[in-house]
This record gives structure tokens, sequence and C-alpha cells, in this order.
């Protein structure tokens, strides 16, 4: 009965107002806290904002916050609500109600920082082109997770092109024909700008200073700049921190450099002056020394290794080389589990590795890679980082998530960093990522609904136990050198105990292409030669894979001309 006269009274609001305002952007969600939550949203008209909220449908009412200044950008903030509680919430101008009270509007808050609970997080990148591509991505994620929708959702920067207009903000991001008004009314989102957001910011050349960048993006958002959810202040919304469960998340910037001012180049690409930090890098440092969550995920726009619509390692691409050679070595050298990015349209997934900051034919196996199997816990092989001992927290994965709804029909995915890559005209998706406890796992959702990536990283303490069962890993990661390779490349891995084992070349469909080993194999070193005319191979990808009978190993092999 209280729920049916709780409607009512909110049909009876709205109908005595029949000038009421138009709500023309959101609501959205910013700053989620375990005990507040931002709703934003904007009207054709300045009116006075209003936030009802409760436990229910039946209690939406019984709740208000108001702020009686007439705007046309509305930002209430709800506060003294529980931690990890769903709330259902609605908006007005203080006489009506504008949207809301229903199912599609509701939250849940954070849980307490540092208590252990699943974390389910969608990462989108290079989406907002207002494109059919962008649809179907969203529709498959959709479709995929029926009403179990994610804690959180992050932005990896070019959200709205092609220059982070305002109105393409409105078009791209907020409007239901191509955006995505049933996540942005239940989900929280944090971002980080793109290269494309940057065009209506400022000019790359000459440039200004970071601090003073603003417009349509820092309008958007709203974000923790001063500590407020855990981390180390920013004091500007560039870049920030915050803690959500057991987890550290970093949004860096790769926008705030600048090839001809020193001064102001803040990520250090001037090809001019020498790079000895800024503000940006000393916040870095300051943030990770201060973090003690098992945890920490990072994400910025553009990535330090790429072969996509973008090569890394090209001479113009100083932004991407500024990321790579001043960035990712602070990230590793505080063991940050996973920096995912943007930039090329395309998915790449890295190995487990840590060290790697040159060009791709800078890349050694032997000495780069942590781990060079597949990643995957369902081939029994998850990479493993320990929580303890001389190599506490070595090891960084690299995810490049930028096609999802942009694509590169000429990509080349053959970055000797990257296990995996997804790349065509019609290639595009997204990234679901869960953390339980000492798990941390993600899978590659492509617009079709399959799942073409799934890996897993646990932390544990024994490096000598498996994740299973306690028994020993029988056999080492696989290093292949050089790679990748134009005729000959050797494959070597390390035996730890009798066992029985294949050492099989596949391509990446699975399908066996030649047979290196079958049968019993002792302990100590095995090499074994992959000539590419012997073999028959053509350019692409190719798989090294050992199979034993207790757990395999997995290299990617790429193959130039």
């Amino acid at each position: 009965m209280k729920k049916i006269f709780t409607l009512l009274m909110i049909s009876a609001i709205g109908l005595s107002q029949p000038n009421a305002q138009t709500v023309v952007r959101g609501p959205y969600l910013q700053f989620p806290t375990s005990s507040s939550m931002k709703v934003m949203w904007r009207t054709d008209a300045a009116t006075p904002s209003r936030v009802y909220y409760g436990t229910s449908l039946a209690t939406v009412m019984d709740n208000q916050v108001d702020i009686p200044a007439s705007v046309v950008d509305h930002n209430v903030n709800i506060t003294g609500l529980g931690p990890y509680t769903e709330y259902y919430y609605a908006v007005g101008d203080g006489s009506s109600v504008l949207a809301g009270a229903d199912m599609n509007h509701r939250f849940k808050t954070s849980p307490e920082i540092g208590t252990i609970q699943p974390i389910n997080i969608w990462a989108i990148g290079d989406f907002g082109k207002g494109n059919t591509k962008q649809v179907a991505v969203k529709d498959a994620y959709l479709n995929r997770i029926g009403d179990d929708m994610p804690d959180m959702w992050l932005w990896l920067g070019d959200n709205a092109y092609p220059d982070g207009t305002d109105a393409e903000y409105t078009e791209t991001v907020f409007e239901p024909t191509y955006g995505y008004p049933e996540v942005l009314t239940r989900v929280p989102f944090l971002a980080t700008p793109g290269n494309h957001d940057y065009g209506s910011v400022t000019s790359i050349v000459p440039g200004s200073d970071p601090l003073t960048h603003d417009g349509p993006y820092y309008d958007v958002i709203d974000v923790p700049t001063n500590g407020e959810i855990g981390g180390v202040p920013s004091g500007n919304e560039l870049y920030y921190s915050f803690d959500y469960g057991n987890v550290h998340f970093m949004s860096l910037n790769s926008e705030i450099g600048n090839p001809l001012n020193e001064m102001w180049d803040w990520t250090g690409v001037s090809p001019i002056f020498s790079f000895d930090g800024s503000p940006f890098i000393d916040w870095m440092h300051a943030d990770l020394q201060a973090n003690d969550k098992p945890w920490v995920v990072a994400f910025i726009h553009q990535p330090p290794h790429t072969d996509g619509s973008h090569e890394s390692g090209t001479f113009y691409e100083v932004y991407m080389k500024a990321v790579r050679e001043n960035i990712s070595p602070i990230l590793e050298s505080y063991g940050v589990d996973l920096l995912i990015a943007g930039h090329s349209h395309v998915y790449e997934r890295s190995y487990l590795v840590n060290g790697f900051y040159g060009v791709a034919n800078d890349f050694n196996p032997s000495q780069h890679l942590v781990n060079g199997s597949s990643g995957k816990l369902s081939e029994g092989t998850p990479y493993v980082k320990y929580k303890d001992g001389p190599n506490q927290n070595f090891g960084t994965m690299y995810i490049v998530q930028g096609n999802s709804g942009s694509s590169e029909s000429d990509a080349g995915l053959e970055h000797p960093v990257m296990y995996y890559g997804h790349g065509c005209d019609t290639c595009v998706g997204s990234t679901m990522l869960y953390i339980h406890g000492d798990t941390l796992s993600g899978e590659y959702l492509t617009k079709d609904g399959e799942i073409l990536d799934e890996w897993t990283i646990i932390k544990q303490s024994d490096p000598n136990s498996s994740v299973e069962d306690g028994t020993a890993f029988p056999v080492s990661g696989i290093d292949v050198y050089p790679n990748p390779f134009n005729s000959e490349a050797m494959v070597q891995f390390e035996v730890y105990q009798d066992l029985w084992a294949n050492v099989e070349l596949i391509d990446v469909k699975g399908r066996i292409i030649h047979e290196f080993f079958k049968g019993k194999m002792s302990p100590g070193t095995k090499k074994y030669a992959v000539n590419a005319s012997e073999l028959g191979l053509v350019k692409g990808a190719y798989l090294i894979r050992v199979i034993t009978d207790k757990r395999p190993a997995v290299a990617r092999i790429i193959k130039v001309e």
C-alpha cells in the first residue's frame, strides 16, 4: 500500500507542474564512496536541484537533498548512505519529479575501503564515435550481464569524437541513439581524457599550463582530487586516484605533455628538453608510496606498447613514448598490476612483463618476460604474482582497449610484448574486469557477444606452489628469441621434474602446425628451433604450447617478413 501511495504522490507532483523543465543530459553518477554518491544532470532551463532517494522504490520519496540556486547543470551530493547498499533515486526541480523513481534509476555505494568484496568493472576506450559499432559494443555487454550492472565503469579517453565538444558529449555519450543512458543512470564512471577530448581543452602547440586546462571533458566529470576516496590528493582533475574495496585505482593523463615548453611538459614528450620530472610524476611516486592496497589498477589514454591503428615505436608518437619511458617504469617499480589504455583502435593484451621501455625490436624475452604463458586459468597457466619474498608484486600487464566504437582495418597486431590482439574493420569490443580477494581477471567481449580473450592474475605467497593443489610448477615460462623473428627463432624453457609432455606449434585458432616433442621429458633446459622455411610459416602470430600431465605453458611468437 505504501508503494502505491508513493507512486501516486510522484505522479501528482509531476502533474502539478505543467511547465516543468526537461532533463536533456543524464542523470548520471559520479564520485562514488561508501557513504555518498553524486547525481548530475542538465535541464533545458535553470531550476533548483533536488534529489529524492531511498533503499527501495516504496521509500524513494522519503529522503531528499535540495540545492535552491537555479542552474542548468546540476550536481547534488547524497551523503549519509550505508556502505555497499543499493539506493533508488529521482531528480527534480523542487516541485516536479523530472526523472527517476523507477528501476532504471538506482545505484550501489562502494564497500568500506580495505574490505574484500567482488568488484565488477566495465572498461571502454575510443568509444564516442556516434556510430553503430559503439551501439553494438554496448548492446553486447548489456545482453551478457542482464541486470547485473558493474560496480564501476572506466572511460579510457577519446570519449567524444572528433573534438570532445559539449555537443559531441551530448550526442555520442548521453543521448539514447548512440549513448549509454541505461548505464549512466546506474553506474558511476571514472574517466581519463584522450587526445580527441583535448581538441576542446587546449591546443597541442603551443599548449598551455596543465593547471589551466578546462573544457567539456572537465565539465562532465566530478572526481576526487583531495584524497576523499583514498589515495594522495592531486589537487586537480587532470589525474587522481581512489580506492574501491581492496583495490587502488589511478587515473593517469597522457595528454599533459608539451613538446615546446619544458615547464608545461608534465609527461616528457619534448624531444628538445631533457625530462627530469614534473608535478604529475611527483604525485605518482607519492601516491604509490602511500598505497597499502594489495591490487593497483591504472588507466590512461595513450598506451606504452601497441601495433594497431598506432604503432608505439613510430618516431612521431612522442606521447606514447613518454608513457613508455617515463610512466611505465614508475608503475612497474611499485608493482602496479594492470595498466589499461585506449588510443590504438584495437584490443591487445600483454604477457606479464617488467623492464621493457623500448621499441618492439628492443624486446628481449629473457630480460623482460616475467611470465610468457597465456595467463589463462582455463589452461592452467594464470599469471602469478607473489605477495612476499624477493619478487614481491613483480610484473605488470598492459591492455589496449581502444576499439569500443573505433576500429582499424590494417592492424598489425605483431608487437612482441602482446600475447593476444584483435583488430579489423569490424573488430570492436570492451573489457570486463573482475577482482575478488587474491584474484584479478578479465575478459574481452566483442560486439558479437564472443569472449576472444581471458586471463587471470593470482597473488600468493609460496612461489613453488601451484594455484590449485600445492604441487610444484613442472615447467617454467617459455622464452622465445628473437621475437618477432624472420627466419628462425629459438624456444627455451626449464623442466623441473620428470613428466610427460607435448611441445607444439599451433596457430591462433588452436590448430597444430608442428609437434616438436611428445613423450617422457626429464628435468633440465629444453631448446627447440622454429624454422619458418621448413615449417612453411607465413607472416603472423603463432603459439608455442607445452602440454604436460600437470600444468601447461604457452607463449606467443610473431613471424614477420
